[in-house]
């Protein structure tokens, strides 16, 4: 059995086996052709038809050895002929609907192929009973790769190479090989077929390349000139533009109105990365965050920097994530609040600090002792208050003036910044007298900070403008009773302040329970 079809298929191999190869080879390079344009259709339409071509062929090469398996199935050499002339009409009428690419939609072009494919398939039917030496089905071939040439020469395409005519140039010498056949030009050859087809297939894929070469130039060409336009609009924007890579924070362009703003030079673009421009690297970190969860970050208020002369200045930042030329890239306008910022400062300044000494109002102090107090009750830590008088400041005002009064009190205020720490909030309560919150403070702790304070302002030396030495020292109240009310905790220092005072002042007294139903001096 395999020794009869391997008989069949040599015998036929050469007559339709190389061609039906040729084929399939032709359909593989012509559907390929992947770029997005008019062409892509025309060619996957003639890759369609040189797939049905190929099964024609094989056809023919594989209807004989069914006998072998089935010696009750067997073809007439009319109905072999009939399988061969549907599939070569059908393969013939995707030829045929290719030209119509541009006019017709996909629709519009399987209607057009399934009418050439009737049209063909009935004159064919009809018209070889009646010349059976024509071959009308090798004419059919010829017509279509004449066809075929002709309408590749006058392609109008962009991106159109030479190449494409001479795709044309071999359709037609595809033609000239049947007409060979035909008219029994060529003695028959394994390699005349082989050839003609591998011709065509090379001269297919050569003619994409080139397309492709030339429509990637094109498209490199047109993403320059985008680039351009685009860099040409950013830079006469009104408003400041910094735009930066998403992943490794490399800065892609800063527009002059930008580098106007953070004090850089176009050639200093690409030397600093985005985070050299945030005086809080967080703050970088934290914009990063929400441009990548929201995509887009509306009024985002921070302190930059220049990184080459390191001058601050406050922008409101608007920032969204953008494919920049194939990468993700953050893309922000900046404010530029410097001014509004620095006024909103000197107004809280104004509105929350004394304007002799420079701490804290009582308004201010009430505020921020409000939430430490909260904070501490939170985190469960000890807390105290104290407040400070100046000894016989009205003797200072009445021996030296109210202008040394005043610097009287300015001194004092430096000493208590000084022997202060950070987190103690501190203010001029009223005419000479000073109050301090302390966090984290115990009682223990609280004396010996008072005791700290009150020395420190007994040995600060303060000066007359003719050199004369003033002797200043304060009394002090200190309460630790964890009341969770800073104005009962302000009472209780004000009532131990008073024992200070009526008990020779210079010193300092801690609140007890005895004194809670005393008044103090100011109440």
């Amino acid at each position: 059995m395999l020794e009869q079809i391997g008989l069949i298929f040599v015998k036929n191999f050469s007559k339709y086996g190389l061609e039906g190869i040729g084929y399939l080879i032709m359909a593989f390079c012509f559907g390929m052709f992947f770029l997005r344009s008019t062409q892509k259709r025309r060619f996957h339409f003639i890759s369609a038809a040189c797939y049905i071509l190929s099964i024609a062929y094989l056809c023919q090469l594989a209807l004989p050895a069914l006998e072998v398996f089935n010696p009750n199935f067997v073809l007439s050499e009319k109905e072999i002929w009939l399988v061969e002339a549907g599939m070569v009409c059908l393969g013939t009428s995707f030829l045929w609907a290719s030209l119509f690419v541009v006019p017709l939609s996909m629709g519009g072009l399987l209607r057009c192929a399934l009418f050439f494919f009737v049209a063909q398939g009935m004159t064919i039917y009809f018209t070889q009973p009646l010349f059976p030496v024509f071959n009308f089905l090798n004419w059919l071939l010829i017509v279509c790769w004449i066809v075929m040439g002709i309408s590749f020469h006058f392609l109008k395409t962009v991106g159109k190479t030479s190449l494409f005519d001479v795709v044309g140039d071999a359709f037609f010498v595809l033609a000239l090989y049947y007409m060979a056949t035909e008219f029994d030009l060529v003695k028959p050859s394994v390699w005349l077929p082989v050839v003609a087809f591998g011709g065509v297939s090379f001269v297919v894929l050569m003619a994409q390349i080139k397309f492709m070469e030339g429509t990637c130039l094109m498209f490199e060409a047109n993403l320059e000139k985008e680039k351009e336009r685009r860099t040409l609009f950013w830079d006469i924007a009104p408003f400041p533009i910094l735009v930066s890579k998403l992943l490794n924070d490399a800065v892609l362009y800063i527009n002059p109105s930008a580098r106007s703003v953070l004090h850089v030079s176009p050639n200093e673009t690409s030397q600093f990365r985005l985070k050299d421009y945030f005086s809080n690297i967080s703050k970088r970190d934290e914009l990063i965050a929400q441009a990548r969860s929201n995509k887009i970050v509306e009024h985002f208020v921070v302190q930059m920097k220049s990184p080459r002369t390191q001058a601050t200045m406050w922008l409101n930042l608007s920032a969204r994530v953008v494919e920049l030329d194939g990468e993700l890239a953050l893309y922000m306008n900046l404010q530029d609040i410097t001014n509004q910022k620095q006024t909103e400062e000197k107004l809280f300044q104004e509105a929350s600090t004394d304007a002799l000494t420079g701490l804290y109002n009582r308004r201010q102090f009430e505020a921020m002792c409000g939430m430490a107090l909260a904070n501490c009750i939170r985190q469960k830590t000890p807390y105290s208050m104290m407040m400070l008088d100046i000894d016989h400041f009205k003797n200072v005002n009445d021996t030296y003036g109210h202008d040394m009064g005043d610097v009287v009190l300015k001194n004092i205020a430096a000493v208590l910044r000084q022997t202060g720490r950070d987190s103690d909030i501190i203010a001029r309560y009223g005419g000479e007298e000073f109050i301090i919150f302390l966090n984290n403070t115990d009682v223990e702790g609280a004396k010996i900070a008072a005791e700290r304070i009150r020395s420190a302002v007994e040995q600060a030396v303060i000066t007359t403008e003719n050199g004369e030495r003033i002797p200043v020292t304060i009394s002090l109240g200190v309460t630790a009773s964890q009341s969770g009310d800073i104005y009962a905790m302000a009472k209780e220092a004000d009532i131990a302040l008073y024992h200070s005072k009526e008990n020779g002042r210079n010193r300092a007294t801690v609140f007890t329970a005895e004194m809670r139903n005393e008044t103090g001096g100011n109440t």
